[in-house]
């Protein structure tokens, strides 16, 4: 997932009242995960993380993240299917 934009994250995080720790405490990450995403330098996250703050701060994903498929996999983007051959 790619941050739209680590300020409107700061900004939700203020309106719910949580500090940097406290947020980062609810979704099991470090105080300088959040401080690294609100400061834009930390542009892709993982889902997981993604959707456990939208919903921390009860936004809908969709406004603080946008899903790309160009950071997938390309066997997940194209829908290949991987396996392994042994001789």
């Amino acid at each position: 997932m790619h941050v739209i934009d680590g300020a409107r994250i700061r900004r939700w995080r203020k309106q719910r009242h949580y500090s940097q720790r406290e947020l980062a405490f609810l979704v099991r990450r470090t105080q300088s995960t959040i401080y690294l995403i609100e400061t834009g330098k930390l542009r892709a996250i993982s889902e997981d993380l993604a959707l456990a703050l939208a919903a921390r701060l009860d936004v809908p994903w969709e406004d603080l993240f946008e899903a790309r498929e160009d950071s997938l996999p390309s066997d997940v983007t194209t829908g290949a299917c991987v396996t392994s051959q042994s001789a």
